[in-house]
């Protein structure tokens, strides 16, 4: 295994036992067993071999699919929300495994047609995956995968005409539904209209924007070298799950929030350089997952420094979460396995297979 991946996603694994654990105490060996199983993901993604992740890819896409569409219709979560299956105490998101389908099945459709070919199917597919995901609803999440999608294919040299005729073709279908989107879910309103009265600087407890202000304390309250493991952290909303990085500066102050942010850096340079010493199909992959882990790394911890409205969206293998961290734990575990194969030699992506 490469040293440099392993030990960056194992540090940040790390650093999530301590956030959690300042945060909340007493799920401290909840989150301890998680990432027990997020290592076992991660070493048997590590196992998989790209070509045959690749050749599976639209049979997992498809089983994706038909897991978003039954959560509709047999899943639980807070408010009325569809988005979890529950086995016990522990939540499984179909939407986390989505980040990695998406990506396995456009590298995997660049590999076998290249990347100037029709992309009909693909974004039909994708947007399919999104639709569901709106419709639970989790608008950043889906909003993320879209995101992530569009710059894939960009970075895998589909070319201009396509993508903005595809774009354009989807904004004319989208957007009559988007005053009833907005009306039916007013959630999505209401952490934009949170994130203008941080700006205004006003806040109260029933609002995003005092989660935001509260994990500002907390990072401001850490110094430079935090306050410890066994430091009063101040109320913050989600300080485990979703603003769990103000809980790691909290514990060990502006040195330790540089770690995480370098770690991230690194994870994303080692990921990068993986993705150009392969060819066509697992660069793209190689790169998808490069850009999964560290892009959604950079919206949370944005979210946290009030750079950016609240998403909802955990950080990659820190927050507490089953869901979040086995998915985050088989992405690095993938990017092994295509380090390992990058060692062996291969042209520069994205060439067509």
């Amino acid at each position: 295994m490469d040293p440099i991946l392993l030990l960056t996603g194992l540090l940040l694994l790390a650093f999530g036992l301590l956030g959690v654990g300042v945060a909340e105490p007493g799920l401290l060996s909840g989150h301890l067993l998680r990432v027990g199983l997020a290592l076992l993901v991660l070493l048997a993604g590590s196992l998989i071999p790209p070509r045959l992740l690749l050749k599976g890819a639209f049979g997992l896409l498809l089983s994706t699919l038909a897991l978003l569409a039954l959560v509709l219709l047999l899943g639980d979560g807070p408010g009325g929300v569809r988005r979890w299956f529950y086995l016990g105490s522990f939540g499984f998101q179909p939407s986390e495994l989505a980040k990695v389908a998406v990506v396995a099945y456009l590298a995997s459709f660049v590999k076998r047609k290249g990347n100037d070919y029709p992309i009909v199917g693909p974004v039909l597919l994708v947007g399919s995956t999104v639709g569901l995901i709106l419709v639970e609803p989790d608008f950043s999440t889906a909003l993320f995968l879209a995101t992530l999608a569009t710059l894939l294919l960009i970075l895998a040299g589909v070319p201009w005409r396509r993508l903005i005729a595809i774009g354009l073709a989807g904004s004319l279908v989208v957007a009559p539904f988007a005053g009833a989107y907005l009306s039916r879910f007013q959630y999505v309103s209401e952490r934009f209209g949170g994130f203008l009265a941080y700006l205004k600087g006003e806040a109260s407890p029933t609002e995003t924007a005092y989660q935001v202000l509260q994990a500002q304390k907390a990072i401001l309250l850490a110094g430079p070298l935090g306050q410890g493991p066994g430091g009063n952290l101040p109320h913050l909303p989600e300080a485990h799950n979703d603003m769990v990085f103000a809980s790691v500066v909290f514990a060990m102050g502006w040195l330790g929030g540089g770690m995480v942010l370098f770690l991230y850096l690194l994870l994303f340079l080692r990921g990068l350089s993986v993705a150009l010493k392969l060819p066509g199909g697992e660069g793209v992959l190689a790169m998808g997952l490069t850009l999964y882990l560290t892009l959604q790394a950079a919206l949370n911890i944005g979210v946290t420094l009030g750079f950016l409205p609240v998403t909802g969206m955990p950080l990659p293998l820190i927050s507490y979460g089953g869901s979040s961290l086995l998915v985050s734990g088989l992405a690095l575990g993938l990017l092994l396995s295509l380090e390992r194969e990058g060692r062996k030699g291969g042209k520069a992506w994205p060439a067509s297979s």
